[in-house]
């Protein structure tokens, strides 16, 4: 009987023991075990990959919703969380009281950055909100906290950096922390904007002066010129303790006028006036400074009470004037180009920083003329003679030298020809021959006694007969006698008489002769 039971008792007590030994059933578990089970798998159908991408997000927010409470958050709410989980587009970020929140990983992926890992903190804004969770972005994150920085920025004159990346009208667009600004051209430089384009793509510290957030984009307005204004009167003031006349400096070029050019010695401009840029001659300033340039130039003059630097470039470069007595002697004769002309005479550039002058009256010219540009032109070259050299005055004189056959055929030695008396020196007359022809009758050659006043004997204008002596350079020198003429007509007219008598008579006497005559 009790052997019979046992089976019994054994089947009664197994599921006893089952029940006290099966394990709790939570909804976890469950879910595991349900995800366990072998799926059916339908016939492959190809799907979007935007569709998938929606799909895996709907199905996020699903086990959200039935996982978890969602936390009250506003949209435009900064909030911290950890990531808890790296899906293929998403991170999934748990924020605390059992609420979690989805972020797409292409904000990352856009900028270039790293993707976060599991366990890292982030910051974001809240986009959206409702019972499905919370959507978040990290680059709305960064613009709130750029905003609120430029927002205090502006109110405490922060200094801010930004970049010039176009031009609009009447100024510039300015990127300062992702966020576009506009610059007036009148606030990016000290003094007026020459060219505009030399700031483009150039990093500069801007001032904030008008910042409204109000709107769906902020309105900014930066400037820099404030800030250069601050810097140049600290530059001054050190400069104004240091700088003294005779000091090489340097600087960029600021501006160019027609006078010179303003060159930026460290807050405080010096004037660089168009005479001093080199000893030659400079016409117009951007023939030899472009602005922008760097210069090294001396301190010719310092106003401190003025605040007036008057500078120098060719100080710097030797002096071309010291060496004139060597190049230019009086009496030689050099090529030089005609620089500018006046009524009074010609300019001529004799080496860079030297010129010469040939005065009206030293044209060489067969007739008077009133004034160069009848015979000359600009940058004509041309032979002169030195006259004269004063280095102390910095003055050349000079003639013009007539070219080879410029007023036809060169007289012959021995040629008897008629002239015209043109000057009288102390040391002869000077008788013109022909156009551009003058010739020197030396004082022993006028054939006059001693002590006779050649002024009244070849009054200027007055015909006279001249023979030619000696011929040099071409023509450009002749030496002429009158006397030799006188001298000749004798002996012609002497040898005449010999002829005339018959053979044998004899000369006779002097006062037959001159019956003869």
């Amino acid at each position: 009987m009790n052997q019979a039971q046992e089976p019994k008792n054994e089947k009664e007590q197994a599921p006893a023991e089952q029940e006290a030994v099966a394990p709790e059933v939570t909804p976890e578990k469950d879910l595991a075990a349900k995800e366990s089970k072998p799926e059916i798998k339908p016939p492959e159908v190809k799907v979007d990959s935007k569709v998938l991408e929606e799909a895996e997000r709907n199905e996020f927010l699903e086990a959200m919703e039935q996982n978890f409470e969602v936390r009250e958050s506003n949209r435009g709410e900064m909030i911290e969380g950890t990531v808890i989980s790296v899906g293929k587009e998403y991170l999934f970020i748990d924020l605390g009281s059992k609420s979690e929140g989805v972020l797409s990983i292409e904000e990352y992926r856009g900028a270039g950055e790293d993707v976060p890992g599991v366990g890292d903190t982030i910051e974001a804004c809240v986009i959206s909100t409702g019972s499905s969770g919370l959507i978040l972005s990290r680059k709305l994150a960064k613009g709130i906290r750029d905003r609120e920085f430029l927002a205090e920025a502006a109110r405490s004159k922060i200094p801010i950096e930004g970049r010039v990346v176009g031009r609009n009208k009447g100024g510039f667009d300015v990127e300062v922390g992702g966020i576009r600004a506009f610059c007036p051209i009148s606030q990016i430089e000290l003094r007026f904007c020459e060219d505009p384009d030399v700031h483009l793509e150039e990093r500069y510290t801007f001032l904030i002066t008008k910042f409204d957030d109000s709107g769906r984009r902020p309105d900014m307005v930066v400037s820099r010129k404030d800030l250069l204004r601050a810097e140049a009167a600290h530059l001054a003031e050190e400069l104004r303790e240091t700088l003294k006349e005779g000091d090489v400096v340097s600087g960029p070029v600021t501006n160019i006028r027609d006078f010179g050019a303003f060159v930026d010695l460290g807050g405080i401009e010096g004037l660089l006036p168009i005479s001093e840029l080199s000893h030659s001659r400079v016409e117009k300033v951007e023939d030899v400074l472009h602005v922008g340039e760097e210069v090294h130039v001396q301190v010719v003059s310092f106003d401190r009470e003025k605040d007036r630097i008057s500078l120098s470039l060719k100080r710097l470069e030797s002096d071309p004037w010291d060496d004139v007595m060597q190049l230019f002697v009086e009496g030689s004769r050099v090529t030089g180009k005609v620089v500018r002309m006046k009524p009074f005479g010609a300019f001529v550039e004799l080496i860079p920083g030297v010129d010469g002058l040939i005065h009206i009256s030293n044209m060489n010219t067969p007739d008077r003329i009133q004034h160069p540009n009848a015979i000359l032109s600009d940058g004509q070259e041309l032979q002169v003679q030195v006259l004269s050299v004063d280095p102390s005055q910095r003055r050349i004189a000079l003639a013009r030298v007539a070219a080879d056959g410029e007023f036809g055929d060169v007289p012959l030695v021995g040629a008897v020809m008629n002239g015209k008396v043109d000057n009288v020196a102390p040391f002869g007359v000077f008788v013109k021959l022909g156009p551009g022809r003058t010739g020197l009758v030396p004082n022993v050659e006028l054939g006059t006694v001693k002590g006779a006043d050649n002024r009244k004997d070849f009054p200027a204008g007055a015909d006279i007969k001249v023979k030619v002596l000696e011929v040099t350079e071409n023509g450009r020198r002749i030496r002429l006698s009158h006397k030799a003429v006188a001298e000749d007509e004798e002996r012609k007219d002497f040898e005449g008489y010999l002829g005339g008598d018959d053979a044998g008579s004899g000369f006779g006497t002097f006062a037959d002769l001159l019956k003869k005559k």
